[in-house]
């Protein structure tokens, strides 16, 4: 038997349990015609509620499609796509041969018909569609304009193209791109045909259409970047085609790249590299220095600040080229308002193998923020600490920070370098209590399930279920406390289940309701372990009747 043209197992991942069987009932209710069935390429009709055109290309789990039925532009592959490729696969050798053979008569009755006819029908089709009319304009346009006048025409069309009109929501936003694209495809055309320059022109009217266009869309899926960064594709095409002269070209992409609030220029002089050759990345770096020393000076706050942070990356990127640690430190230093500004100084000399250099930064912004300390700053001060020998301020450090900012994971790294690693949990509950002594009462607070974390951490489970039950500690702590005791503390764990229990029904929501049973199946399998059956058919009968009018609750217990 010959193996299935699509993956049925890559068709149901990629469409969904619920839109792969819609689309087998429609294979089933033979709803699809196929129209051209090819090596890589099918092309079919699918009849619903209208009748949709479909396209599938690939083959195995190797796949795409295209639908114009609204739920593939709202949600992706659809139901007509599926069953369009299990007719596919259902297809017997002969049932294919004959799509093959359709497509082959109405293609030898187009070239029959004579090129008069051809076009007049391709007319009619493309004053019927306005994209189409607009594509074979322009082509024909391409073929025979002078460049102004060329130039002018694609222009218009660009500005008729990337309208917004009053917007475009998520869902028109593929459509919108749809219709953009062709022109991205056209521009390279006039770039193989020799007119890169007039090519460049167009694409810098079409850059600003776009970024205009982008504040009326909403680009959720990427599809409009999408353009943007296929006329990316075609500038560098055109200009490789135009040969600029260097010096002009580093004027025009570093004005694009610290200008665009996108990141489709970001290392524009690394992907233009070989067309700048080593006088345009000169060009590049003066322009970028200028910038830098220029208008604003150190720290500047004013409004080019983001454009500031640009041309720091890309004197960053020439440095680190060259391998000049001490020019990269320097661009970083020359603003550290931020814990990340020193951190990422040190991780810089770390890399380089200037550890005394990395540990002197690191401490500087430790010390710099000690009022607010960041934890990844941190940690990497004492492992810096630790590698120069200087154990004891590695754990003074975490220690401060933890004692000001409890939390596992620097517990977790104290009781790692600790000689007794149960000295570091006596500590960092005590920590805890400490704090948790100072709260109000009845004030919210991380701080309970962060002492039944500790104590967990430590095997403590005796004291870690009195702090649960003292301070009533959050569902996500004393649910992992219940599963990681239930063969130590079985009694603790059924309490606590049987709480939760309760917190999920209060909540009167479906949600809740499918949490509430997931624990009531626990604790019966906790129970049926104990040899407790009896007590779990007590405790189920007496929620069934104390919640008898929650009839969702009631249904999904299976008392309905």
């Amino acid at each position: 038997m010959a193996k299935p043209r699509f993956d049925t197992a890559a068709l149901r991942a990629r469409a969904g349990e619920a839109v792969f069987a819609r689309g087998v009932a429609y294979a089933d209710e033979k709803r699809v015609k196929l129209l051209t069935v090819q090596p890589n390429r099918v092309r079919a009709q699918v009849h619903g509620s209208e009748t949709y055109a479909v396209a599938l290309d690939g083959a195995g789990s190797a796949f795409s499609g295209d639908c114009d039925c609204p739920a593939f532009e709202d949600w992706g592959f659809c139901k007509h796509l599926v069953a369009t490729a299990l007719i596919v696969n259902a297809a017997s050798p002969e049932q294919l041969a004959g799509s093959v053979a359709a497509s082959d008569r109405v293609r030898a009755h187009l070239c029959g018909g004579g090129l008069d006819a051809l076009v007049d029908r391709l007319m009619l089709l493309a004053e019927k569609y306005q994209g189409l009319w607009r594509e074979l304009e322009i082509e024909a346009a391409i073929a025979g304009e002078e460049d102004e006048p060329l130039l002018a025409r694609l222009c218009a069309a660009i500005d008729e193209a990337t309208d917004t009109g009053h917007g475009v929501d998520w869902r028109g936003a593929a459509t919108w791109a749809d219709e953009v694209r062709p022109l991205v495809g056209q521009i390279g055309e006039l770039v193989a045909s020799g007119r890169g320059a007039l090519a460049l022109q167009v694409l810098d009217h079409l850059f600003e259409g776009l970024e205009e266009a982008f504040e009326d869309i909403d680009d959720s899926d990427g599809e409009a970047m999408s353009v943007y960064r296929e006329a990316g594709e075609a500038h560098l095409r055109a200009c490789i085609s135009a040969k600029i002269e260097p010096t002009l070209l580093a004027a025009r992409l570093f004005e694009l790249e610290t200008a665009s609030p996108y990141d489709i220029w970001t290392g524009a002089h690394e992907t233009y590299g070989e067309v700048l050759g080593p006088a345009g990345l000169a060009e590049y770096r003066r322009l970028a220095l200028a910038a830098w020393t220029g208008a604003g000076g150190k720290g500047d706050e004013g409004p080019d600040r983001g454009a500031r942070s640009t041309v720091r990356c890309i004197l960053d990127s020439f440095a680190r080229q060259e391998g000049d640690l001490d020019a990269r430190i320097a661009l970083r230093a020359d603003d550290v308002s931020s814990a990340w500004g020193y951190l990422e100084i040190a991780q810089l000399c770390a890399e380089g193998g200037r550890q005394a250099d990395a540990l002197k930064w690191a401490q500087e912004g430790v010390w710099k923020f000690e009022d607010r300390p960041d934890q990844s700053l941190t940690v990497f001060t004492a492992d810096l600490l630790r590698r120069a020998g200087k154990e004891g301020k590695a754990d003074d450090l975490l220690w401060a920070v933890f004692e000001r900012n409890p939390n596992l994971q620097l517990l977790r790294l104290l009781r790692e370098a600790a000689d007794d690693p149960a000295t570091a949990i006596d500590r960092g509950a005590s920590a805890v209590e400490a704090r948790l002594a100072k709260q109000r009462p009845q004030s919210w607070s991380v701080l309970p399930d962060l002492l039944v974390d500790i104590l967990l951490e430590g095997a403590r489970f005796d004291e870690a279920w009195s702090a649960a039950f003292a301070h009533r500690c959050g569902e996500r702590a004393l649910e992992g406390l219940a599963h990681a005791t239930e063969q130590t503390h079985p009694e603790e764990a059924l309490k606590a289940y049987g709480d939760l229990v309760e917190r999920g029904l209060r909540t009167t929501t479906q949600e809740g309701y499918r949490r509430a049973c997931t624990i009531i199946a626990r604790m019966g399998r906790l129970r049926a372990n104990l040899g407790q059956g009896a007590a779990q058919t007590a405790y189920v009968a007496e929620l069934a009747a104390r919640h008898k009018a929650k009839r969702n609750f009631i249904k999904l217990l299976g008392h309905g």
